[in-house]
């Protein structure tokens, strides 16, 4: 992790009001919940909350998190290894909202056992005398097999009582960054749509696998 962003406080509720998400306390305890049993069969989404963990800790935020995967066919570095840094920043260069996309390992589902997540914050806390870095994330979700057209997976926005599904993971679970290009319908984009308003206006997404040649090689 980056150096410690600025502007945030350190308490739960105080964070949870300034980034105008409501249940990241009931968040935070469910991946506590995850985290101390992790061969629950039920998922921390079903636990009652009053059997997950308390959370009362400070709560330190980050704008940015770098990722390092192995990258066979560029030998950047030891053994082909490769880094990146993955973005969430609510005034990037001061002109916009960052929220950058990433691959997230689950072991389930068609797309190499991973589902996207769009990064909306990047935050550690200590519980227990053990350090969490972890992301807040909004879901993506892929179909069961690569577009016939494309041989690009697609991917759609997760929805909970109409809102965007969320979901607080482990940084280990991130392998890393992601490029979404719109599935373009039939009707004109408005002129007035900023790019960085994409995410939030489209039902689904292509995963770009020509963004460069280590995303090809991640999804081959």
């Amino acid at each position: 992790m980056p150096s410690t962003a600025r502007g945030y406080p350190n308490s739960i509720e105080a964070l949870a009001a300034q980034i105008k998400q409501p249940r990241f306390l009931e968040l935070v305890r469910r991946f506590l919940y995850k985290q101390l049993n992790p061969g629950a069969d039920n998922p921390s989404d079903d636990i009652p909350l009053h059997q997950c963990p308390v959370f009362t800790g400070r709560i330190f935020v980050y704008h940015s998190a770098v990722a390092r995967f192995f990258a066979p066919s560029d030998l950047c570095g030891a053994g082909g290894m490769y880094q990146e840094r993955i973005r969430s920043n609510p005034n990037w260069h001061g002109e916009y909202v960052r929220h950058d996309t990433v691959f997230i390992e689950t072991g389930q589902g068609g797309m190499q056992g991973m589902v996207i997540g769009r990064v909306r914050l990047f935050f550690s806390f200590t519980f227990d005398r053990k350090r969490h870095s972890c992301a807040l994330v909004e879901w993506f979700i892929p179909g069961d097999e690569p577009d016939e057209d494309t041989r690009m997976w697609v991917v759609r926005p997760a929805f909970h009582s109409r809102r965007r599904k969320l979901a607080i993971v482990h940084l280990d679970c991130i392998a890393r960054a992601a490029h979404l290009l719109p599935v373009f319908g039939s009707s004109f984009i408005p002129d007035e749509l900023h790019f960085s308003d994409s995410l939030d206006v489209f039902r689904a997404y292509f995963v770009n696998n020509y963004v460069d040649h280590h995303s090809h090689e991640f999804l081959s």
